[in-house]
């Protein structure tokens, strides 16, 4: 299958016209973002006690900040979290003056950090996505690719009963153990770790650019984003900073055992989740790959994993543009999720309280067999330009 992806699907062109160099302006005080976020109402006190308790886990497994405050004034020296609806955020740019890239596109469904603030931003859609997507799994027939399937065909308001504290205050009292309580909470530990860690590599220059390479044809053009030596310089740097943000989140979630007396032994409590969260991912890059191309062998694929119903509703929420499914798979500034699952969990994995320490990973195979044919693949192509 990723073979017949990765040979026949194509991505749009890809601009490289090379901005002016924008005249360097002094961002104004951080203090300012929560007083312009509360102007422009778009705070959401969202489960924000859990969210609070959660973060403080991570944020003192992680050693590097004295603490961190919520969807409150901006403290120096701490982690700032906004927990933020973007569906109130306009497309413009709010916090243009303190140099954060805050627009409704930038931030929807995740999370973002601005290293120079130590701020998180994190979209309440996201809190309520892996919310509902975790509870559907855990409490109906529902695969992850089709939870995640039914969140997009049908928006997220769809699922109050589910989302909402004030319809389901179970919300409020699950356990630790309680499986949606796992997989949800691990996967926003696994976001949340990853963007701190961000903020502990510091800003980063990735703006080296150079002359682009030449394609005969638009296929090959596609083709070489799977290739990492390939690629140009500042987005090959950019996905080495993602992959060290990754490795951060692996380190800190490696410290964080399941309070006394919840388990028998001592296991990795974020562990689970944050398998789960990869599967999550993935799944949401299937569904924008339903949209991004017209492959029939794509589609009948993902038509078996969703069901007739709901791959009739994504069907029919497609827009005419086909940006083609390579650049899903491959995006510019994030390594292949693929390869980020199998990196991050066979780091996890070494950790003597994991629950699969000592154990080989079952995907071992498939990963070996997808490095291969894209090794060949990219062969091909330096050859064929004598790169």
């Amino acid at each position: 299958m990723l073979q017949f992806i990765l040979r026949l699907l194509t991505t749009a062109l890809l601009s490289w016209n090379i901005a002016a160099q924008a005249e360097t302006i002094q961002p104004a005080a951080p203090a300012g973002i929560y007083t312009l976020l509360q102007e422009h109402n778009v705070l959401e006190n969202y489960l924000q006690e859990e969210v609070g308790e959660l973060t403080g886990t991570v944020i003192q497994a992680a050693g590097k900040w004295p603490g961190y405050r919520i969807n409150s004034a901006y403290a120096d020296g701490l982690i700032n979290i906004y927990l933020v609806d973007s569906a109130r955020l306009p497309e413009t740019n709010i916090l243009a003056k303190f140099g954060v890239e805050l627009t409704r596109s930038s931030i929807q469904g995740n999370a973002l950090a601005h290293e120079a603030t130590k701020t998180l931003f994190v979209d309440t859609v996201l809190l309520k996505s892996l919310i509902t997507a975790a509870h559907l799994v855990a409490y109906s027939d529902y695969e992850t690719i089709a939870a995640v399937g039914l969140l997009k065909a049908r928006g997220i308001d769809a699922f109050r009963d589910i989302w909402n504290p004030q319809i389901n205050p179970a919300l409020k009292t699950a356990a630790y153990t309680e499986q949606w309580v796992l997989m949800a909470s691990g996967a926003l530990a696994f976001t949340l770790a990853h963007e701190l860690g961000h903020i502990a590599l510091g800003e980063q220059n990735v703006n080296k650019r150079r002359t682009p390479l030449r394609f005969k044809s638009r296929e090959d053009k596609d083709k070489h984003w799977t290739c990492t030596e390939l690629i140009d310089e500042r987005y090959r740097l950019q996905q080495s900073i993602e992959k060290e943000a990754d490795d951060f989140a692996v380190s800190v979630l490696s410290k964080i055992l399941f309070p006394p007396g919840i388990l028998e032994k001592p296991l990795l409590r974020y562990e689970l989740g944050a398998h789960w969260y990869i599967i999550y991912s993935m799944s949401e890059q299937m569904i924008e790959a339903l949209y991004a191309t017209e492959s029939k062998n794509i589609h009948a694929a993902l038509r078996l994993q969703l069901g007739n119903e709901i791959y009739n509703e994504l069907k029919a929420k497609r827009s005419n543009t086909r940006q083609g499914s390579i650049k899903v798979f491959f995006p510019k500034t994030h390594p292949a999720n693929i390869r980020r699952a199998s990196h991050s969990l066979k780091q996890m994995a070494q950790s003597p309280y994991s629950l699969y320490y000592g154990q080989g990973s079952s995907s071992d195979q498939d990963i070996a067999l997808f490095e291969l044919f894209i090794g060949m693949e990219c062969r091909n192509l330096k050859e064929k330009y004598d790169f």
